[in-house]
């Protein structure tokens, strides 16, 4: 087998830019990759401040419930959550 003279800086410009492209591609593909990475890091991140937020205001809630059923519990006086009703609502048929 022959190879000609000519065809040798070729040959030789062709592997050049393969090892050339191989790099780059693989370099940016690398960073492509630790982006994602961090942008999923950041999505789980925020996702559990949020579920810890919102444990934190149904805790808060819950103990708010509690402290009105006690409060109910000791007093003889039905516990009243709505004492304005606006008329426009048919707040005649409750009024007794």
């Amino acid at each position: 087998m022959f190879i000609d003279s000519d065809l040798i800086p070729i040959f030789a410009i062709g592997v050049g830019l393969i090892i050339a492209v191989t790099t780059i591609l693989s370099s940016t593909i690398s960073k492509t990759k630790l982006t994602i990475e961090q942008i999923r890091a950041d999505a789980l991140v925020k996702a559990e401040e949020v579920r810890a937020k919102n444990q934190m205001e149904l805790e808060k809630l819950m103990r708010q419930e509690e402290k009105l059923a006690d409060g109910a519990d000791r007093t003889d006086e039905p516990v009243q959550y709505n004492s304005q009703i606006p008329v426009q609502y048919g707040a005649e048929r409750f009024a007794q």
